[in-house]
């Protein structure tokens, strides 16, 4: 072998593994645009389903203001009626009327926060649906927590809130994450357009590899880095060491 025909084979060896590492990166990149596209793609359906999960849970959030409102004057009999209770019977004087009373009231507002099961079982239903389009979305949301077991309007209306803040930030943070996506696919997309396509590359690749021997027995004047370069390009040495 010719110290030229050597220098040939170290050129095309050296061209292989360049276009190996170009091959790599191209499959990397185009698997990143893919991957992108369809974050793009599903997304903005995730947004919107949310989106709609956030509107009825608004709707509930009014109903259980309406409760609380409603629920307000008959709180304020039963605590009016506990109280006159308690001076009566402090004072000595009969308390059974007040008593009566306050039970009453009691089982008035029992009724009417019983009445707010419903909106309490239709928050349940929402925050579920809810739950699962979050676990959905290609970035970390934090988590729900479960609807509070207190029959108070008051107290679900908080939780309904919380579900709704949650979900506009979801809904920011997808609008974000679309945008940051097509931008990496942008530039993914150049850097593709410059390396070239998977497909050429490989050929590329395939008519450099079927120039190289499979095998090789090294001259003995041959430069120290020619087996290193010959075995990264998958070639064999042989009669001297790869280092």
């Amino acid at each position: 072998m010719t110290r030229a025909e050597l220098e040939r084979l170290l050129e095309l060896a050296d061209r292989a593994v360049q276009l190996r590492e170009l091959v790599d990166r191209a499959e990397r990149l185009a698997s990143e645009i893919e991957d992108g596209r369809r974050l793009q793609q599903r997304v903005p359906e995730l947004a919107a389903a949310i989106s709609i999960r956030r509107a009825a849970i608004t709707a509930i959030t009014r109903e259980l203001e309406r409760d609380w409102v409603a629920q307000g004057p008959l709180i304020g009999v039963w605590q009016r009626a506990v109280e006159l209770a308690e001076v009566a019977a402090a004072a000595g004087v009969d308390s059974a009327p007040y008593r009566e009373e306050a039970a009453e009231a009691e089982r008035q507002v029992d009724a009417a926060r019983l009445a707010s099961r419903d909106e309490r079982d239709r928050l349940a239903a929402e925050r579920a649906g809810l739950v699962d389009l979050l676990l959905d979305l290609p970035f970390e949301v934090e988590p729900l927590a479960a609807v509070r077991d207190d029959p108070r309007p008051e107290a679900m209306r908080r939780d309904a809130l919380e579900y709704c803040a949650t979900a506009e930030r979801a809904q920011a943070d997808a609008v974000e994450a679309c945008a940051q996506s097509a931008w990496r696919c942008e530039a993914a997309t150049a850097e593709l357009a410059r390396i070239g396509s998977v497909r050429e590359l490989r050929q590329s690749l395939d008519d450099v590899v079927s120039k190289l021997p499979g095998a090789l027995e090294l001259p003995a004047d041959a430069p120290p880095s020619a087996a290193h370069r010959l075995g990264r390009a998958g070639v064999e040495v042989r009669g001297q060491r790869v280092t």
